[in-house]
């Protein structure tokens, strides 16, 4: 590590340890965090952020959490969790790269947290069942690679408590969205299409892949909160033991039909249902995905409270976001683009706000979506949308 330029950043209350950024830029200028010896991403601070409310609001009603960051680079996360979150008993953060376990070790040092925070330097799988093997569970495992976060998923099952949490990010959303419909059928053994509501798609696809899973374990999943930020997905499920659970999440699991000729979409439950859409030049199916909701309204309203009650996070991007995912619940699965539908429809585009007011005046409502400026939810049917479009372009 010595050898290593490095600098100290603050990102909550925590004092990190970096690689220095002004080593590690493209031609343009911007720091390239794949470059660097060890991870840190700046750009994922709105990620630790909420994770740091989301254990906040989880430990509320539980015992002191053990909890274990399994891709940990410079340990920034685990090192928050500790110094942030209240009901925290053990953080074990951990990194096959050796360089990152010295500078996870430095950190621990800089943040005076060797009581509460554990480093390890172990195969992320390999500390998970070593844990396992011992007999030690966690309460809360976070997920965080560079790509697809599959190849965890199973180790992190065997070795989260029962009603225990997984925080779950995946940053290859290309291969969500659609853009690699193979790779996603790989990967997380769902088929991915690329459309205007791909970025919700994606969020949907790496739950049901959690949801099927857990219940080869016999395990059911609860979803907390999931969302799409910038250039990642991001979710936040509890798991539930019995074949009975297990049972009730896979009925949750769906399909979603986009038709190519009227840029619209049909969502369906039963896969005898799939019948219906024989055309495959019109109709793509896409699916396996989850159908539930992306979150859990009371467990949302937690975390806000816990947003606002701490001065350093409480800011605009991550207020607005929350408040979006709680508004979105209330909505069904997936969204509208105006932009996409003014082009199918050729005519102009209006704007969110009068569309918005037409939809009202007949009887529905409209909400604009996290992950899309120009997305929409609605309860109003495609015509009405339609009928909207045209009287407002007029």
């Amino acid at each position: 590590m010595e050898k290593i330029p490095t600098q100290i950043v603050m990102e909550g209350l925590a004092k990190i340890a970096v690689p220095d950024f002004s080593k590690y830029r493209r031609e343009n200028g911007v720091y390239e965090p794949t470059w660097a010896p060890v991870f840190y991403n700046p750009l994922m601070k709105l990620n630790r952020d909420l994770s740091v409310a989301v254990i906040e609001a989880y430990s509320l009603r539980r015992k002191a959490l053990k909890i274990a960051d399994i891709l940990a680079g410079t340990g920034v996360r685990g090192i928050r969790f500790a110094l942030e979150v209240n009901n925290i008993d053990k953080v074990h953060i951990n990194d096959k790269n050796p360089l990152a376990y010295e500078f996870m070790i430095k950190n621990i040092e800089l943040n005076n947290v060797a009581n509460k925070v554990e480093a390890e330097n172990l195969d992320a799988n390999l500390m998970l069942r070593y844990h396992r093997f011992v007999g030690e569970l966690f309460d809360y495992i976070d997920i965080d690679p560079f790509g697809s976060p599959i190849e965890f998923i199973d180790s992190a099952l065997a070795t989260v408590r029962i009603n225990g949490m997984l925080g779950i990010t995946a940053t290859d959303t290309a291969v969500l969205e659609g853009k690699h419909p193979s790779a996603c059928i790989r990967k997380y053994f769902s088929k991915s299409v690329k459309t205007y509501f791909s970025k919700e798609l994606a969020i949907r696809i790496l739950l049901a892949s959690i949801v099927l899973r857990a219940a080869s374990h016999e395990m059911g999943v609860n979803v907390k909160l999931g969302y799409y930020n910038k250039y990642y997905v991001r979710v936040y499920v509890t798991i539930s033991k019995g074949a009975k659970r297990a049972d009730e999440s896979l009925k949750k699991l769906g399909y979603v039909i986009f038709d190519r000729e009227k840029e619209t979409f049909f969502i369906v439950h039963d896969l005898a249902k799939l019948y219906s859409f024989t055309d495959g030049k019109r109709y793509v199916i896409s699916g396996p995905i989850w159908l539930g909701k992306l979150g859990e309204k009371e467990f949302i309203e937690d975390v806000y409270k816990i947003i606002t009650k701490k001065s350093h996070l409480k800011y605009k991007e991550i207020t607005r976001l929350i408040l979006m995912l709680k508004d979105e619940l209330d909505y069904p699965p997936l969204y509208y683009n105006v932009d996409s539908l003014g082009k199918k429809l050729k005519i102009s585009i209006p704007s969110m706000n009068n569309l918005f007011e037409c939809l009202r005046k007949q009887g529905y409502n409209a909400i604009r979506v996290h992950c899309d400026p120009k997305g929409f939810k609605t309860d109003a049917p495609l015509e009405t949308i339609i009928e909207c479009f045209k009287k407002l372009s007029h």
